[in-house]
């Protein structure tokens, strides 16, 4: 189990600093995916989407997996959405667009 995770390490390795050796042109499409911001974030009882664009929905879990609540959405650019959660917990926010499934972890304040 550890050689396989150091050998999957030092490939992963491998990879990145090879990535460097790309032309130029590809080079800058790498960095513009990488510089592409999805993020959540929750306040006052508001979650709020950044970064995440057409149509999907958006599942909230509590940390040991229970979902809690189901929303579908037409348009995920710059959404909010009220529901109160319980203060000091961490929860599981799980983004499915039609390109990309992101997960995040929040904690409440």
């Amino acid at each position: 189990m550890i050689r396989k995770l150091l050998l999957f390490m030092l490939l992963t390795n491998f990879s990145i600093a090879s990535a460097s050796y790309l032309t130029h042109s590809n080079i800058t499409t790498f960095r513009s995916l990488l510089q592409t911001s999805k993020n959540v974030s929750y306040n006052n009882g508001n979650i709020y989407l950044n970064g995440f664009s057409g149509s999907g929905s958006i599942e909230i879990y509590s940390i040991i997996g229970n979902k809690i609540s189901e929303i579908s959405v037409k348009e995920l650019s710059d959404f909010s959405f009220m529901i109160q959660l319980d203060s000091r917990k961490m929860y599981i926010i799980r983004v499915i667009s039609v390109n990309d499934v992101k997960t995040f972890k929040i904690i409440t304040s």
